[in-house]
């Protein structure tokens, strides 16, 4: 029996590196590209020797096609420039980083003569922007994005989608709403909250200062997703689908119940800096992930409930 070959762009991140685990314990040949050298991840998952990896510095087009010329039955592109926060600072990378390689790859898997390479881009709920109220967002909402982060992502998106629909390409993107798991720095704030009850509850600091409290969010479970975009991927019609657990709560309420597991008061210990609250942060966020249940059969099992409890 052949088995399948794998390409993941961006191998070394939170998502590339369990989109790996999953791939490889299905028994796929998994080659993975990589910006920088950190392994890190890749080594608390115990992969490193079992997959191949690929270093491509920049957006190189030679690089990348003489790696794509392996003809990949799936390629996958979880990379690019990551933070929000950020791509105000780096504008330049976070629209190169995003938008650049998914050309790269479309034209080639365009002009494949035999079968067609499928590609699934991982994109964000930062496309959709500010919705008001608690009208829940589906694939086909208005998108108005308010970042360069997001509007990256949304260029890709459109890209995607286009090709998709003008050369019937086996392409597509997962909308991603936020995603956790163990590998994630304090440089996200679900992150950020639970080790700050941990150095509270051990006596390492008395104060936390986080940004706006009351934001609302849906979070799921990173490795979970992951087998998501791979369902995508082999489901009789690949198409774009939002993947979200369909479950909303404030950053206030996972502080609540964050610090009530080592039965803490969070009030005594949090407190809002106006320095962190930003105007460009999404305020509210509500998933519709009926098209996914529907024709992949797909559904979450953990929720931010079980977020709290596992991390």
């Amino acid at each position: 029996m052949k088995l399948k070959k794998a390409l993941i762009f961006g191998v070394t991140g939170q998502d590339g590196s369990y989109l790996a685990k999953y791939l490889i314990k299905k028994n796929y040949l998994v080659t993975g590209i990589f910006r920088r050298k950190k392994f890190i991840n890749l080594k608390k998952l115990d992969l490193l020797k079992k997959l191949e990896l690929k270093l491509i510095k920049k957006e190189n087009e030679v690089k990348i096609i003489k790696i794509l010329k392996k003809n990949f039955d799936e390629i996958y592109f979880l990379g690019g420039q990551s933070s929000v926060i950020d791509s105000f600072k780096k504008r330049s990378e976070t629209y190169f980083s995003q938008i650049k390689p998914v050309k790269i790859i479309l034209n080639y898997i365009l002009n494949q003569k035999k079968k067609k390479s499928k590609f699934l881009f991982a994109g964000s709920s930062e496309i959709y922007g500010n919705i008001n109220g608690k009208k829940k967002i589906n694939e086909n909402n208005q998108k108005k994005p308010v970042s360069p982060y997001g509007l990256s992502k949304l260029i890709a998106y459109e890209i995607i989608k286009s090709y998709r629909q003008m050369y019937n390409l086996p392409i597509c993107t997962a909308i991603l709403f936020n995603h956790e798991s163990p590998l994630r720095t304090e440089k996200y704030v679900f992150k950020k909250i639970i080790n700050s009850v941990k150095k509270v509850k051990n006596n390492k600091v008395k104060k936390i200062s986080l940004g706006n409290i009351s934001i609302k969010r849906d979070w799921g479970w990173a490795p979970e997703y992951m087998i998501g975009c791979n369902k995508i991927l082999n489901s009789k019609k690949i198409d774009d689908y939002i993947i979200a657990t369909g479950k909303t709560v404030s950053i206030r309420k996972i502080l609540h119940l964050s610090f009530k597991n080592y039965k803490l008061n969070w009030k005594k210990h949090i407190y809002v800096s106006k320095k962190k609250i930003r105007t460009f942060d999404i305020k509210q966020n509500y998933a519709d992930i009926k098209k996914i249940k529907k024709n992949i059969n797909w559904v979450p099992k953990l929720n931010y409930l079980n977020l709290i409890k596992m991390l």
